[in-house]
């Protein structure tokens, strides 16, 4: 799909055209094929106040599209399904309405993020994952579908992490170091090492369609402090401990630091983990896109080691062990249930 059509200026006496545009750029930054190119060309659309108007309404249409399409997928709707449908026929109806609310459901979950995630300097991509050394002998490894900004500097040194998860880890000898996640702010010890993983995530409901975050921050060596948000009383970490940010999040508790951030050994450890976080770490690995059909089935738990490179096997045997059904569309759409 290409880019829709630029244009800078104004356009007096045709806000139909205006929404038109607005609307073609929305489904284009969800698409998954938009460039840093299209999100500098987008910035530049949105800086005339009557197209960045227009932009969040097509955005909050996406929102409440997926809302309706929500409210009207529920199996209710198949005992008025028309004389000569088969089960299956019928059965596909309902499972394809679920799809559709839930990708645009994520699709407009991520909208607004994927901004500073375009942006962002340092980033990858589905099932890449990716070293990089900043000034300083500071090691970042970033999980798939990751994105970051570095400001180091004499005056601040910050990492923002805008999407994904990273491990970072701190030499000796340097200045405090801070990663940002969010209103979350995490701070080394100054001139001691210290290796930590951060993994974020869009917060739920209204929060998540305007930027808010979660947060998990472990920390693998050294000590850390973590202020959850301005005013918020902070939280000390030592080697072994993690703690959750938001409103729903997990205190301070132990942690296995082995079978943290195993994706650095190629791998995926879950240990009594719900089945919806499950599938937002297979959703990253692999092409496509996996969706839980029921909260029932959401909220049931998955303990196993699963092999990155092969995300398939992995669905298969999740869906094997909790003896789920699932439905495919193509190769890459898949709904459990």
């Amino acid at each position: 799909m290409k880019a829709p059509n630029h244009q800078h200026g104004p356009t007096s006496g045709d806000d139909g055209g205006v929404r038109q545009q607005a609307h073609a750029w929305v489904v284009h930054l969800t698409s998954g094929t938009a460039t840093q190119d299209d999100a500098r060309a987008l910035a530049l659309w949105r800086s005339v106040p009557e197209h960045d108007a227009a932009f969040r309404a097509a955005a909050g249409l996406w929102q409440r599209t997926g809302d309706a399409l929500a409210g009207t997928s529920r199996p209710t709707v198949a005992r008025e399904a028309p004389r000569g449908m088969t089960r299956r026929r019928m059965l596909g109806r309902v499972a394809a309405g679920g799809v559709a609310s839930a990708s645009i459901a994520a699709a407009g979950a991520t909208l607004v993020l994927r901004w500073p995630t375009l942006r962002a300097p340092y980033r990858t991509g589905t099932g890449q994952i990716r070293t990089v050394t900043l000034p300083g002998g500071i090691r970042i490894e970033l999980d798939a579908e990751t994105a970051l900004d570095a400001d180091l500097d004499d005056m601040r040194q910050d990492i923002v992490l805008h999407a994904g998860s990273v491990a970072v880890t701190v030499p000796a000898n340097r200045t405090a170091l801070a990663v940002v996640v969010g209103e979350a702010r995490l701070v080394t010890e100054p001139s001691e090492p210290a290796e930590v993983v951060v993994r974020c995530r869009p917060r739920g409901g209204l929060s998540g369609w305007v930027g808010g975050q979660d947060a998990d921050v472990a920390c693998l060596s050294g000590r850390v402090t973590v202020v959850p948000a301005p005013g918020v009383p902070a939280t000390r970490l030592v080697a072994g401990q993690e703690v959750g940010i938001g409103p729903d999040a997990r205190g301070l508790h132990a942690i296995d630091v082995a079978a943290t951030a195993a994706w650095r050994r190629g791998l995926l450890v879950f240990r009594g983990t719900p089945l919806a976080q499950v599938v937002d770490d297979l959703n990253r690995y692999r092409p496509g896109r996996i969706v839980v059909a029921s909260s029932a089935a959401a909220a049931r738990r998955v303990t196993g080691v699963f092999h990155l490179a092969r995300p398939e096997e992995a669905l298969g045997s999740i869906r094997t062990a909790l003896a789920l059904s699932e439905v495919r569309f193509g190769d890459r759409l898949v709904v459990l249930r």
